[in-house]
């Protein structure tokens, strides 16, 4: 059969990018045609519309083998031996095509009902690149113009998140200087021990270790890591901050720890104003936006202020601002300090008070129709149960008058819990948990936001 006589499919549900396009050529050119294409009797393509593109343009033979289905057509390399090079590539180079190609989601919903997709185990809801765009009857593309699909399940361990979370990090940004010597963990309640285990090597070797050197000393020495560090995610700041912040404003951080939340305010041109009760993280913090940032001198270089939280509107008395953002600590979970006015210190009765103050008191700064976020978890007691803690977040901000607009779902790396989680779950039915629950919440109309907050397109947002 000529080439000629094959047509492409004009309902193909794969879209083929560039990249994709090039890796297919590339792949044909060098290590020659692999698998084979599928054509139904009037020739049209079945499966192998990129591959035949690729051939046709390289002008590689086309040769037919007829088949009623019943029967598995086996394509035999004569040419290449298991050991050779070029087969190894070959062998990649096919699985990495696929990863390569986009899926046509509003053809496949045309054309599909959902119930015949689950029938079939068909999953395209994972699909991040491409999604309907309705209103505008073409496939948009979400992830330019909002960084990451504004979805309720946020996916840190995507391509696109890390590489803007490696961006950020280039920066500079050094989140964990000021906690090392200070925290440490209630083991009743089943804590990280990354920090444990970093202290116990600085102590060791008379340096500052690298967390991979801490992950490395905890597996040699088989010291069991319950989690990860508490190390802010940039990314996560900034998405709240351009999703859910105005053009230049302010932000209030009641919880400051480290210096991610300031610096990434500060880059984006918004004013910061964090507390933390400890003055050698505040030392730290400024130390690191001098490096990062450079001298102050710009309107928007983040203040933080050493005192108690639960007197945040006395330590920035008269601020009012646009933005609430802030990631709390996790009652007892980590213990940051032997300061009673700590709330990590403090048992959960006492921790909730003081907690619902705070937030009482920042939203009492919040300028009207303007949003709050806050980076929440649930933690366990000493008995092992969940404390309810993101309901009590809720309840705190609607007592604050204020109404609970958003929920999204904040799925972090694996990381160890890869390692522990069977064993774990083995001795207590605990399931691994590597989420966090990024709450929105909203004070004002909420019927105005529209007028608010302009249409976003982040398309040519950069670090």
């Amino acid at each position: 059969m000529n080439a000629e006589d094959i047509k492409f499919d004009p309902r193909n549900y794969r879209l083929h990018g560039d990249a994709n396009k090039r890796l297919i050529n590339k792949s044909l050119d060098e290590c020659g045609a692999g698998r084979s294409i599928l054509v139904d009797r009037d020739n049209v393509i079945i499966a192998g519309n990129g591959v035949f593109e690729q051939a046709k343009q390289l002008g590689l033979n086309v040769r037919v083998i007829e088949s009623d289905g019943k029967e598995l057509v086996v394509v035999k390399r004569t040419d290449i031996a298991s050991t050779d090079e070029k087969r190894k590539l070959l062998a990649f180079a096919d699985n990495q095509t696929s990863d390569k190609s986009e899926f046509d989601l509003a053809l496949i919903e045309e054309d599909f009902e959902r119930d015949v997709l689950d029938d079939w185990e068909l999953e395209i809801g994972d699909i991040e690149l491409d999604e309907v765009d309705s209103v505008k009857g073409r496939t948009g593309v979400l992830k330019e113009r909002f960084i990451i699909p504004p979805f309720s399940v946020l996916d840190a361990k995507s391509g696109n998140w890390q590489e803007r979370k490696r961006a950020w990090l280039d920066l500079g940004i050094k989140s964990d200087d000021g906690r090392d010597g200070n925290i440490t963990f209630n083991r009743s309640a089943q804590p990280p021990r990354v920090y444990e285990a970093k202290n116990m090597l600085r102590a060791k070797t008379g340096i500052e270790p690298s967390w991979d050197e801490v992950m490395d000393y905890c597996q040699k020495n088989n010291i069991p890591v319950m989690g990860g560090t508490s190390i802010f995610d940039p990314v996560l700041c900034e998405l709240s901050y351009r999703w859910f912040n105005i053009n230049g404003g302010s932000v209030l951080d009641p919880f400051a720890g480290g210096s991610v939340r300031g610096i990434v305010a500060s880059k984006l041109g918004m004013p910061y104003f964090g507390v933390d009760l400890r003055n050698e993280q505040i030392e730290s913090n400024y130390k690191n936006a001098l490096e990062v940032i450079g001298e102050n001198t710009i309107p928007s270089y983040p203040t933080w202020v050493c005192g108690d939280s639960c007197h945040i509107d006395t330590l920035y008395s008269g601020v009012k601002v646009d933005f609430i953002f802030s990631c709390p600590p996790y009652a007892d979970l980590e213990v940051y300090s032997d300061d009673p006015k700590d709330l990590s210190t403090m048992k959960y009765d006492d921790f909730k008070q003081a907690y619902f103050e705070i937030i009482k008191r920042s939203c009492s700064m919040l300028k009207d129709d303007r949003f709050a976020v806050f980076v929440v978890g649930e933690v366990r007691s000493k008995q092992g149960v969940y404390r309810n803690f993101v309901s009590d977040t809720i309840s705190a901000f609607i007592e604050a008058g204020m109404v609970y607009y958003n929920e999204m779902i904040l799925v972090n790396q694996i990381g160890s819990l890869a390692m522990r989680a069977s064993n774990q779950f083995n001795h207590s039915r605990k399931i691994g948990k590597h989420h966090q629950n990024v709450l929105v919440f909203y004070k004002g109309d909420t019927n105005a936001i529209g007028s608010n907050y302009p249409e976003l397109d982040l398309s040519e947002c950069e670090i």
